[in-house]
């Protein structure tokens, strides 16, 4: 089964975070041991690297890199088609353009016909079409 990993897991692993960063590591195993197939973007990679920057945890990003280098995931490309397909998403759903990024990821999912994404973003349950598991 494939499944779409939103920012939250990736930084919860990196920066170990006490109450999450167990659960987000069992999702990453779960892409390791071939019990499921990991797809993220490269929007949600843009978000983790920016977010490791603000915090200033730099030192994370090789590690970040590194293991996307080893890893079962496949790493889809964000293009132009998402955005349009996330302002109709937006319309479609009745929601503020403040979850702008979580749409454009919604719409990556639909072009690449995934229903499931690991995220603890609540605002994904807000979105038609996505079913968050976390």
């Amino acid at each position: 089964m494939r499944r779409f990993v939103d920012s939250n897991v990736f930084i919860y692993v990196l920066l170990a975070d006490p109450t999450y960063g167990r659960r987000a590591l069992d999702i990453l195993l779960r892409f390791e041991k071939g019990l499921e197939q990991g797809v993220t973007s490269t929007l949600v990679l843009s978000q983790v690297l920016a977010h490791l920057v603000r915090r200033g945890r730099v030192e994370a990003i090789s590690k970040l890199l590194d293991y996307l280098e080893g890893a079962a995931f496949i790493v889809a490309d964000t293009r132009r088609e998402d955005f349009e397909e996330a302002r109709k998403l937006r319309e479609e759903a009745g929601v503020s353009w403040r979850l702008w990024d979580d749409l454009v990821l919604a719409s990556q999912m639909r072009r690449l016909g995934i229903k499931e994404i690991y995220s603890n973003d609540r605002d994904f349950d807000l979105i038609p079409g996505v079913a968050r598991l976390f």
